[in-house]
């Protein structure tokens, strides 16, 4: 299952919440592997150097024997054929060579991953929409769309105070201006139901906020979308979680986290003080907002 949607909109922990199921493996977003994993060597979620992560190491030695694709060539592949402009081209016709060779190294992936893990659901958090084209013509397995949305307020306000990744020291944060941020969150979004069109009864809508509100109810659907049991419900209470270690790769500084959490709102952008964010953020969101339920003044 590919989660697809804006960043900051709550899809680290819906998928760490899904990873604490025993049939469920998230992989965290699995576009930065060549790049933070193979690359970098950035710490997995486990704690771990990727270099260091025993379950991601095996992984790579199932998929592809001693002969590891070079980091830089992958790399490479993504820049030239999925990127978000390609979303369009990645959904129908005859795929290009670069989208193709990507689309065969990424089907080796997940097969070892499957293998592996042992998983009846995995979880790619990746959110592009073009990674999402892409999962939909891969050979061999049943795909399905995670569309995450949260008020492009609340995700305005969350860019501004954006941390550094946890592995990098000293790193700077990484920000965005609510203009900017809104932006992207219409633009990925639209694209976002685009792609749907090509998971016909496999794709799903969540918000952000019905997630926080009714967590349990939100995730059972998801299990239900996908045909996955819910053995090892990680839910303590209502609105309390015990997540599991995990293994993602990438995402943002909340994947580090596990064991028992509350589940809780976060509603700092409706304060008078941040009224420039939420106007700027309303005008520009505006085409989007009632379509997903949300209200041009905040409540």
């Amino acid at each position: 299952m590919y989660i697809a949607g804006w960043g900051r909109s709550g899809t680290t922990i819906v998928d760490n919440v899904l990873n604490s199921y025993d049939a469920v493996f998230s992989t965290g977003e699995l576009s930065y592997l060549w790049s933070r994993g193979v690359g970098m060597r950035r710490r997995c979620g486990c704690g771990e150097t990727f270099d260091e992560c025993p379950l991601w190491q095996k992984v790579l030695s199932v998929a592809y024997g001693g002969r590891v694709p070079d980091p830089r060539h992958v790399i490479g592949l993504q820049q030239r054929a999925v990127r978000a402009r390609h979303t369009r081209s990645l959904l129908n016709g005859p795929l290009p060579a670069d989208a193709a060779e990507y689309l065969a190294i990424t089907a080796r992936l997940y097969n070892a991953i499957a293998e592996v893990t042992g998983a009846g659901l995995i979880v790619d958090s990746s959110k592009t929409p073009s990674g999402a084209a892409l999962l939909s013509r891969m050979p061999g397995i049943r795909p399905y769309l995670l569309h995450m949305v949260r008020d492009p307020r609340a995700v305005a306000h969350s860019w501004t105070g954006a941390a550094p990744p946890p592995e990098t020291r000293g790193g700077a944060p990484i920000k965005q201006r609510p203009a900017s941020s809104t932006v992207h969150w219409v633009v990925r979004n639209a694209m976002t139901e685009r792609v749907a069109g090509a998971y016909p009864q496999r794709h799903l809508r969540l918000r952000y906020e019905d997630f926080v509100a009714w967590p349990r109810p939100s995730v059972r659907r998801v299990l239900d979308l996908t045909a996955t049991g819910d053995e090892g419900d990680p839910f303590t209470g209502a609105a309390t979680v015990a997540l599991r270690p995990n293994h993602n790769v990438a995402g943002n500084p909340g994947r580090l986290r596990n064991g028992e959490i509350e589940l809780r709102l976060d509603n700092r952008w409706r304060d008078a003080r941040r009224r420039g964010l939420w106007l700027t953020s309303t005008a520009l969101a505006m085409p989007l907002l009632h379509r997903y339920g949300y209200h041009l003044r905040p409540l």
